[in-house]
């Protein structure tokens, strides 16, 4: 009878196996990008669960994770866990009491200094403006020579609010994707960098439905992402399309066509004696999102320049 020590480092190596579709990471070539809803993340989570959290995220050089709790033990203790790399940006408990945070490796992305939450400013004549539920998270870093901007969001679900939820879960996405074509829109050397990645949960429900427009839809520029990320499953089951990575185009980056989700499930949690999806309990009812990028390089850069007007 295996030692539980044992059921562990035998599912840490079933686990190292999934992770192996990931691409590997090279500095100033690629950026790879997660996003991973962490249900209930607090100082709750198990040891066990916690292990597991820690080797899925140093698999990537960032991972925005949302539904962090008021409670940050949780993610001190992913921290530990952790190579001294990695460093955490955390928001203020918004919605729900909910915080977001990015998890970043410091060897190959740096924080630029931005960092704030999206809010809308009201005047003394009309101070009541629409608000997010829960604030979208923002922070730019730098990647070898790219600057870009990280966005963050955990929508508003409402579907147990009838039809007036249904319609702050739309409304958020049309004024999330207003604001950022906005700003994509400015100079460059503004405050926010124009080249955004959108990422999170969207509680987008199905492949077209109203969300999946607010979101793609829409004046120019419009909103990139992978083929076959509108069907792809990120809930445990991978039978909705919730969450999402997407982006501004620009020629300043590359998708490299890798995307996909960790099904952690698949490996953990699975020796004798354990409930059904127990892996969903312990780590998450939302799987890892993850996308490729391919950063622009010099000589790239430069042919850019010289061909400019042709």
């Amino acid at each position: 009878m295996p030692t539980e020590k044992q059921i562990i480092a035998a599912e840490r190596l079933a686990l190292m196996g999934l992770l192996a579709s990931v691409p590997m990471r090279s500095v100033d070539e690629n950026v790879l990008i997660a996003s991973w809803n962490i249900a209930q993340f607090s100082g709750q989570k198990k040891a066990r669960a916690l292990q597991y959290i820690a080797d899925i995220c140093e698999r990537f050089d960032i991972v925005a994770i949302q539904e962090v709790k008021s409670n940050l033990q949780g993610l001190a203790k992913l921290q530990k866990l952790l190579p001294g790399n990695y460093q955490i940006l955390v928001s203020d408990p918004t919605g729900n009491n909910e915080r977001m945070a990015f998890l970043y490796d410091k060897r190959t992305v740096i924080s630029t200094g931005l960092v704030c939450e999206i809010a809308f400013n009201g005047t003394i004549v009309s101070p009541n403006v629409f608000q997010f539920q829960r604030s979208p998270y923002c922070a730019s870093f730098r990647a070898g020579r790219f600057d870009f901007t990280l966005v963050s969001v955990h929508i508003a679900e409402g579907s147990s609010h009838g039809s007036t939820g249904t319609a702050l879960r739309e409304q958020e996405i049309q004024q999330l994707v207003k604001f950022i074509k906005r700003e994509a829109a400015r100079a460059q050397g503004s405050v926010f960098d124009p080249d955004f990645f959108l990422v999170g949960d969207f509680n987008i429900q199905s492949d077209g439905d109203r969300f999946f427009r607010a979101l793609t839809g829409g004046d120019e520029p419009r909103l990139k992402m992978p083929d076959g990320m509108n069907t792809l499953g990120t809930n445990f089951e991978q039978t909705k399309t919730f969450d999402k990575i997407a982006w501004v185009p620009s020629d300043e980056f590359e998708f490299t066509g890798r995307f996909g989700v960790i099904p952690f499930g698949d490996v953990l949690y699975r020796e004798d004696g354990q409930k059904a999806n127990a892996a969903r309990t312990e780590v998450s009812d939302h799987l890892p999102l993850w996308a490729e990028f391919r950063v622009t390089e010099l000589e790239h850069e430069l042919d850019q320049i010289i061909n400019l007007g042709e």
